[in-house]
């Protein structure tokens, strides 16, 4: 009799259950105390900009997908000015990964509890409390974990329909951002070094390679059409990031900090295991594709966050090699590894609490604080306010006659994307930006021959915009000393009359991609 070796029978064994009950229960629980603070912050910058976005909805913008706006668009419809609502879509993709990073570690063998300490890990992450507002990262971090979390499942199981899900997971997450081809191409360099190979003789891959691609055909041809704005949005994050204090030394730090204590701890032993454990051999493409990722994006000056999508396959790898542990070492070593694992547990916890109270009210401000964590202290005041209050005041004091042809030109997108929304409560004239996605919807049209410039001071953007009116007067300043600057600190607010030349014919050369004042 010949025996044949099935698909079925290449998989690995199965791992113990699932703890459905204990992973949703601790991912929500943490999740709900971020949630507290989520929603005390004011609007960013960036919500601000989606929601912009969202009242343009498009097939791609220059530098995000239309995921992301048409999220924020619902969540404004439904429930207008909310922050609460614009938010939840984010906490619920955030409490997903926590899930998949348990769902990794069950893949990998790991026992319930240690699934559940997997998920914590990823919950309490300072990680997350940056992305608790609605952000393109999150949605993108969510499909990418799902995206290795089925790839470590087939390694397993062998069945290809996890790589067609696979396919259409990238083929949303292609609306979103575009990192899952960097992603795409990482993973398929380590399953060519590390195996299985054999996954890319099945047609099930490529079924699922074409629907991503197309899926992501629209937004090529829009990008085509545009001059491929992605690439120049590319270039200006990595100027950006290469100013930034620490550059990529800056960067690599960033992804040790932000995976905080019991994620270090549990990543640590996930390179470990993923090098070195016999049982996680089948999965060691995680790591080699990690590794890749991290060496591009610190090489192309990206930001840290680019590799956020495989960190939590790493936590579940390590939970799997800590339960292992647990059941193989000797009984001292256990115990060094409980009291270890405790430790980090409190760390975490006493960080995840520490942070959870931002943002602080505003009686307990009262002087500048210039530190790197400074902003969150009063990121959740009315900033953002203080500026569209600002432009109101300017424009309502213009003369009838004029403010009928009068537009807005705000120096950043984010600031733009902020006099947008509050415009729907107070008087505003139309707004306009030459500062990334805005700049695609055009400058102000020639009858708008009076121009509220609203920008930094003294910034080179703002003297090349100035340079073109006759007349250019500088009629309102925010310099709140504990204020935001861009917000309602060193910005002026400007009128400006008799233009040069036409705005159609200026602005192609008065755009830019790098958001000041990072130039």
């Amino acid at each position: 009799m010949t025996l044949t070796i099935t698909p079925e029978a290449e998989s690995t064994t199965a791992p113990p259950p699932f703890a459905w009950r204990g992973v949703l229960l601790v991912s929500g629980l943490i999740t709900l105390v971020w949630s507290v603070s989520a929603f005390r912050f004011q609007l960013a910058g960036d919500e601000l900009y989606y929601l912009a976005c969202g009242r343009r909805l498009a097939v791609s913008y220059v530098d995000n997908g239309p995921l992301i706006p048409l999220i924020a668009r619902l969540s404004d419809v439904i429930a207008p000015g909310s922050v609460i609502a614009l938010r939840i879509p984010g906490l619920l993709f955030l409490i997903a990964v926590s899930v998949l990073t348990a769902a990794v570690a069950f893949e990998c063998g790991a026992r319930p509890r240690f699934q559940i300490l997997a998920a914590a890990a990823y919950a309490a992450s300072p990680f997350i409390f940056a992305y608790t507002v609605l952000d393109s990262v999150a949605i993108d971090v969510a499909f990418q974990a799902l995206i290795i979390w089925l790839l470590v499942r087939w390694v397993r199981t062998r069945r290809d329909r996890l790589l067609v899900a696979a396919g259409v997971a990238a083929a949303i997450d292609v609306q979103d951002k575009w990192l899952v081809l960097m992603l795409g191409a990482c993973v398929g360099f380590a399953m060519l070094v590390a195996g299985p190979r054999e996954i890319l003789r099945r047609p099930a891959l490529w079924l699922g390679l074409l629907i991503m691609g197309a899926a992501m055909t629209p937004a090529l041809l829009w990008q085509a059409s545009h001059d491929w704005p992605q690439l120049a949005t590319n270039a200006a994050i990595a100027h950006e990031t290469a100013q930034s204090d620490g550059g990529q030394w800056g960067t690599i730090v960033a992804i040790m900090v932000v995976t905080g204590f019991l994620g270090g701890g549990l990543g640590v032993l996930g390179i470990y295991g993923l090098a070195r454990e016999p049982k996680l051999r089948p999965y060691r493409f995680v790591l080699i594709a990690a590794a890749a990722m991290i060496v591009l994006v610190v090489a192309s000056h990206g930001r840290s966050y680019y590799v956020a999508g495989i960190v939590p396959a790493l936590f579940g790898a390590g939970a799997a090699m800590l339960s292992g542990l647990f059941d193989t070492a000797s009984p001292r070593s256990v115990a060094v590894l409980r009291r270890l694992f405790t430790v980090l547990t409190v760390l975490t916890a006493l960080l995840a609490a520490a942070l959870a109270t931002f943002p602080y009210p505003k009686s307990w401000i009262d002087v500048p604080n210039t530190s790197k964590l400074g902003f969150l202290q009063h990121y959740g005041n009315d900033d953002w306010e203080d500026l569209a209050d600002a432009v109101n005041v300017v424009a309502t004091s213009l003369p009838p006659e004029e403010q009928a042809r009068t537009a807005v030109v705000a120096e950043a997108y984010n600031e733009a994307g902020a006099l947008d929304h509050f415009g729907k409560f107070q008087w505003i004239p139309p707004v306009y930006s030459p500062n990334r996605g805005f700049a695609e919807w055009g400058p102000p049209p020639d009858s708008a021959t009076t121009i509220l410039w609203v920008g930094y001071n003294d910034s080179p953007e703002q003297r090349a915009f100035l340079a073109n009116f006759a007349q250019a007067t500088p009629t309102l300043k925010l310099d709140n000393e504990l204020g935001i600057a861009g917000q309602n600190h060193h910005v002026t607010v400007w009128i400006c009359r008799e233009p040069k030349v036409p705005l159609s014919v200026a602005w192609p050369k008065l755009t830019y991609m790098i958001v000041p004042p990072a130039s």
